[in-house]
Protein backbone atom coordinates (compact mmCIF):
# COMPACT_ATOMS: atom_id res chain seq x y z
CA UNK A 1 0.00 0.00 0.00
CA UNK A 2 1.01 3.67 -1.01
CA UNK A 3 -0.58 5.45 2.05
CA UNK A 4 0.03 8.45 0.50
CA UNK A 5 3.67 8.55 1.40
CA UNK A 6 5.43 8.87 -1.70
CA UNK A 7 3.75 10.33 -4.78
CA UNK A 8 4.75 11.44 -8.45
CA UNK A 9 6.59 14.69 -9.35
CA UNK A 10 7.82 15.48 -12.79
CA UNK A 11 7.06 11.99 -13.43
CA UNK A 12 9.33 9.91 -10.74
CA UNK A 13 8.23 8.67 -7.35
CA UNK A 14 9.14 11.20 -4.63
CA UNK A 15 8.64 11.34 -0.65
CA UNK A 16 9.56 14.94 1.30
CA UNK A 17 10.86 15.59 3.89
CA UNK A 18 8.03 16.56 5.80
CA UNK A 19 6.57 13.11 5.70
CA UNK A 20 9.88 11.51 6.90
CA UNK A 21 9.72 13.78 9.97
CA UNK A 22 5.98 12.95 10.71
CA UNK A 23 6.70 9.20 10.54
CA UNK A 24 9.80 8.85 12.09
CA UNK A 25 8.62 10.97 14.66
CA UNK A 26 11.26 13.93 13.93
CA UNK A 27 11.18 17.57 14.00
CA UNK A 28 10.68 18.60 10.25
CA UNK A 29 13.68 21.42 10.97
CA UNK A 30 15.88 18.99 11.57
CA UNK A 31 15.36 16.22 8.72
CA UNK A 32 15.88 19.53 6.40
CA UNK A 33 19.34 20.20 8.02
CA UNK A 34 20.10 16.69 7.91
CA UNK A 35 19.48 16.63 3.78
CA UNK A 36 21.64 20.02 3.78
CA UNK A 37 24.24 18.20 5.51
CA UNK A 38 23.95 15.36 2.90
CA UNK A 39 23.98 17.75 -0.05
CA UNK A 40 26.43 20.42 1.78
CA UNK A 41 29.03 18.11 2.38
CA UNK A 42 28.71 16.01 -1.21
CA UNK A 43 32.04 16.27 -3.22
CA UNK A 44 32.12 17.88 -6.16
CA UNK A 45 32.20 14.58 -7.92
CA UNK A 46 29.01 13.41 -6.39
CA UNK A 47 27.34 16.71 -6.93
CA UNK A 48 25.33 16.21 -9.75
CA UNK A 49 24.28 12.46 -8.36
CA UNK A 50 22.89 13.89 -4.95
CA UNK A 51 21.29 16.67 -6.87
CA UNK A 52 18.59 13.91 -8.50
CA UNK A 53 18.36 12.78 -5.37
CA UNK A 54 17.12 16.13 -3.47
CA UNK A 55 14.88 18.90 -4.87
CA UNK A 56 14.06 22.08 -2.42
CA UNK A 57 10.60 23.24 -2.82
CA UNK A 58 7.72 24.79 -1.06
CA UNK A 59 4.35 22.90 -0.29
CA UNK A 60 1.51 24.64 2.19
CA UNK A 61 1.29 23.55 5.93
CA UNK A 62 -1.42 22.64 7.71
CA UNK A 63 -2.34 26.47 8.19
CA UNK A 64 -1.76 26.71 4.31
CA UNK A 65 1.76 28.59 4.58
CA UNK A 66 4.07 28.13 2.27
CA UNK A 67 6.79 26.06 3.50
CA UNK A 68 10.13 24.92 2.58
CA UNK A 69 10.68 21.03 1.87
CA UNK A 70 12.57 18.81 0.17
CA UNK A 71 11.35 16.37 -2.36
CA UNK A 72 13.76 12.98 -2.43
CA UNK A 73 13.58 10.18 -4.57
CA UNK A 74 14.57 6.13 -3.54
CA UNK A 75 18.30 7.22 -3.42
CA UNK A 76 17.87 9.97 -1.60
CA UNK A 77 15.15 8.77 1.20
CA UNK A 78 17.65 5.59 1.62
CA UNK A 79 20.57 7.97 1.93
CA UNK A 80 19.00 9.95 4.79
CA UNK A 81 16.87 7.36 6.90
CA UNK A 82 20.65 5.14 6.43
CA UNK A 83 21.24 6.11 9.93
CA UNK A 84 17.81 6.40 11.74
CA UNK A 85 17.63 3.60 14.04
CA UNK A 86 15.48 1.72 16.14
CA UNK A 87 12.63 -0.86 15.58
CA UNK A 88 9.80 1.91 14.72
CA UNK A 89 12.56 3.03 12.39
CA UNK A 90 12.76 -0.55 10.77
CA UNK A 91 9.44 -0.72 10.31
CA UNK A 92 8.71 2.98 8.47
CA UNK A 93 12.05 2.44 6.04
CA UNK A 94 10.40 -1.15 5.09
CA UNK A 95 6.81 0.66 4.52
CA UNK A 96 8.56 3.81 2.36
CA UNK A 97 10.61 1.46 0.46
CA UNK A 98 7.52 -1.09 -0.26
CA UNK A 99 5.57 2.17 -1.17
CA UNK A 100 8.00 3.25 -3.90
CA UNK A 101 8.12 -0.44 -5.12
CA UNK A 102 4.48 -0.30 -5.89
CA UNK A 103 4.85 3.00 -7.23
CA UNK A 104 7.48 2.39 -9.10
CA UNK A 105 5.81 -0.90 -10.66
CA UNK A 106 2.77 0.92 -11.29
CA UNK A 107 4.77 3.15 -13.53
CA UNK A 108 6.74 1.22 -15.24
CA UNK A 109 3.67 -0.56 -16.38
CA UNK A 110 2.27 2.43 -17.70
CA UNK A 111 5.78 2.78 -19.16
CA UNK A 112 6.43 6.20 -17.90
CA UNK A 113 9.61 6.79 -14.86
CA UNK A 114 11.01 9.98 -16.39
CA UNK A 115 13.98 11.53 -13.63
CA UNK A 116 12.93 14.02 -11.37
CA UNK A 117 14.47 17.73 -12.42
CA UNK A 118 17.36 18.80 -10.79
CA UNK A 119 18.10 21.75 -8.80
CA UNK A 120 19.50 23.90 -11.05
CA UNK A 121 22.22 24.85 -8.06
CA UNK A 122 24.20 21.77 -8.88
CA UNK A 123 23.34 21.83 -12.55
CA UNK A 124 25.87 24.91 -12.32
CA UNK A 125 28.12 22.69 -9.74
CA UNK A 126 28.23 19.73 -12.55
CA UNK A 127 29.17 22.23 -15.17
CA UNK A 128 32.21 24.48 -12.80
CA UNK A 129 33.35 20.91 -11.94
CA UNK A 130 33.00 19.71 -16.12
CA UNK A 131 35.23 22.52 -16.86
CA UNK A 132 37.51 22.17 -14.51
CA UNK A 133 37.96 18.79 -15.59
CA UNK A 134 38.54 19.92 -18.58
CA UNK A 135 41.54 22.11 -17.85
CA UNK A 136 43.05 19.24 -16.06
CA UNK A 137 42.18 16.48 -18.60
CA UNK A 138 43.54 19.45 -21.21
CA UNK A 139 46.97 19.59 -19.31
CA UNK A 140 47.55 16.21 -19.25
CA UNK A 141 46.96 15.33 -23.05
CA UNK A 142 49.62 18.08 -23.58
CA UNK A 143 52.06 16.85 -21.37
CA UNK A 144 51.52 12.53 -22.69
CA UNK A 145 51.07 13.34 -26.09
CA UNK A 146 53.43 16.80 -26.36
CA UNK A 147 50.56 18.40 -28.56
CA UNK A 148 49.56 22.11 -28.25
CA UNK A 149 47.77 23.49 -25.51
CA UNK A 150 44.97 24.37 -27.97
CA UNK A 151 44.88 21.14 -29.36
CA UNK A 152 44.75 19.41 -26.03
CA UNK A 153 42.21 21.87 -25.07
CA UNK A 154 39.43 20.82 -27.94
CA UNK A 155 40.20 17.29 -27.59
CA UNK A 156 39.67 17.57 -24.13
CA UNK A 157 36.39 19.55 -24.36
CA UNK A 158 35.04 16.98 -26.89
CA UNK A 159 36.07 13.90 -23.89
CA UNK A 160 34.84 15.74 -21.01
CA UNK A 161 31.74 17.03 -22.50
CA UNK A 162 30.76 13.79 -23.45
CA UNK A 163 31.56 12.15 -20.19
CA UNK A 164 29.53 14.48 -17.93
CA UNK A 165 26.57 14.72 -20.56
CA UNK A 166 26.89 18.46 -21.45
CA UNK A 167 27.35 20.89 -24.37
CA UNK A 168 30.97 22.31 -24.75
CA UNK A 169 30.36 24.31 -28.38
CA UNK A 170 29.97 27.46 -26.44
CA UNK A 171 33.90 27.10 -24.88
CA UNK A 172 35.33 25.82 -27.79
CA UNK A 173 34.49 29.62 -28.83
CA UNK A 174 36.91 30.72 -26.41
CA UNK A 175 39.83 28.89 -27.12
CA UNK A 176 42.11 31.37 -28.40
CA UNK A 177 44.30 31.75 -31.66
CA UNK A 178 47.76 30.07 -30.83
CA UNK A 179 49.16 34.57 -30.95
CA UNK A 180 47.52 37.09 -32.51
CA UNK A 181 44.38 37.02 -34.34
CA UNK A 182 43.90 35.87 -38.22
CA UNK A 183 41.10 36.35 -40.53
CA UNK A 184 40.66 34.13 -43.54
CA UNK A 185 39.82 30.62 -44.49
CA UNK A 186 42.02 28.81 -47.67
CA UNK A 187 38.28 28.66 -48.84
CA UNK A 188 37.04 32.21 -48.02
CA UNK A 189 40.88 33.42 -50.05
CA UNK A 190 39.69 31.41 -52.84
CA UNK A 191 36.12 32.86 -52.80
CA UNK A 192 38.24 36.23 -53.06
CA UNK A 193 40.31 35.34 -55.71
CA UNK A 194 37.70 33.58 -57.41
CA UNK A 195 39.84 30.44 -57.55
CA UNK A 196 37.00 27.82 -58.69
CA UNK A 197 36.61 24.02 -58.61
CA UNK A 198 35.12 22.53 -62.48
CA UNK A 199 31.62 22.82 -60.29
CA UNK A 200 32.15 26.67 -59.56
CA UNK A 201 32.96 26.07 -55.81
CA UNK A 202 35.96 27.81 -54.48
CA UNK A 203 38.70 25.50 -53.97
CA UNK A 204 40.72 25.56 -51.08
CA UNK A 205 43.31 22.81 -51.94
CA UNK A 206 44.44 25.64 -54.92
CA UNK A 207 44.85 28.10 -52.88
CA UNK A 208 46.95 26.18 -50.23
CA UNK A 209 49.02 24.96 -53.35
CA UNK A 210 49.46 28.22 -54.43
CA UNK A 211 50.57 29.64 -50.47
CA UNK A 212 53.16 26.69 -50.47
CA UNK A 213 54.58 28.13 -53.63
CA UNK A 214 54.81 31.35 -52.63
CA UNK A 215 56.65 29.95 -49.71
CA UNK A 216 54.41 30.88 -46.72
CA UNK A 217 53.62 27.21 -45.84
CA UNK A 218 54.81 23.71 -46.38
CA UNK A 219 53.14 20.13 -45.72
CA UNK A 220 54.30 17.82 -42.98
CA UNK A 221 52.84 14.72 -42.41
CA UNK A 222 49.71 15.70 -44.14
CA UNK A 223 49.00 19.07 -42.30
CA UNK A 224 49.76 22.54 -43.35
CA UNK A 225 52.31 24.20 -41.06
CA UNK A 226 53.45 28.09 -41.37
CA UNK A 227 57.11 28.44 -42.91
CA UNK A 228 58.66 30.84 -40.92
CA UNK A 229 57.87 34.13 -43.46
CA UNK A 230 53.99 32.54 -43.33
CA UNK A 231 53.93 32.88 -39.45
CA UNK A 232 54.27 36.49 -39.97
CA UNK A 233 50.91 35.98 -42.03
CA UNK A 234 49.17 33.21 -40.74
CA UNK A 235 47.60 32.21 -37.20
CA UNK A 236 47.14 28.83 -36.27
CA UNK A 237 43.46 28.39 -34.81
CA UNK A 238 42.36 25.52 -32.60
CA UNK A 239 39.20 22.78 -33.93
CA UNK A 240 37.70 20.12 -32.94
CA UNK A 241 35.86 17.97 -36.09
CA UNK A 242 33.06 16.28 -35.80
CA UNK A 243 34.84 12.88 -35.69
CA UNK A 244 36.39 14.26 -32.53
CA UNK A 245 40.02 14.69 -34.37
CA UNK A 246 41.57 18.00 -33.32
CA UNK A 247 44.12 20.17 -34.96
CA UNK A 248 45.25 23.72 -36.11
CA UNK A 249 44.19 25.44 -39.18
CA UNK A 250 46.10 27.83 -40.65
CA UNK A 251 44.35 30.93 -41.24
CA UNK A 252 45.51 33.89 -43.15
CA UNK A 253 45.89 37.99 -42.97
CA UNK A 254 44.10 39.45 -46.28
CA UNK A 255 47.80 40.63 -46.98
CA UNK A 256 47.82 37.54 -48.59
CA UNK A 257 45.42 38.18 -51.45
CA UNK A 258 46.94 40.81 -53.61
CA UNK A 259 50.50 38.76 -53.29
CA UNK A 260 48.34 35.60 -54.54
CA UNK A 261 46.43 37.21 -57.10
CA UNK A 262 49.68 38.10 -58.55
CA UNK A 263 51.08 35.15 -58.51
CA UNK A 264 48.00 33.73 -60.54
CA UNK A 265 48.41 36.81 -63.04
CA UNK A 266 52.29 35.79 -63.70
CA UNK A 267 50.93 32.08 -63.77
CA UNK A 268 48.08 33.31 -66.88
CA UNK A 269 50.88 35.23 -68.89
Amino acid sequence: MNDNLVSVNHGQIVTNSRQVAEHFEKQHQHVIRDIENIVNKAEEKDASKIGRMFFETTMPDAYGRMKRVYLMNRDGFSLLVMGFTGKAALEWKLKFLEAFNSMEKALREQQAVPKITPNPHYRTRMIKTAVKDIGDTAETIAQVFHVKKGIAMTASMQMVGEAYGIDTEPLKKLVPPEANPAFLTPTKIAAELKVLTNKGNPNPQRVNSLLKEIGFQESVGGHWHATEEGKKLSEAMPYTASSGHSGYQLLWSPKVIPMLRDLLEKGDD
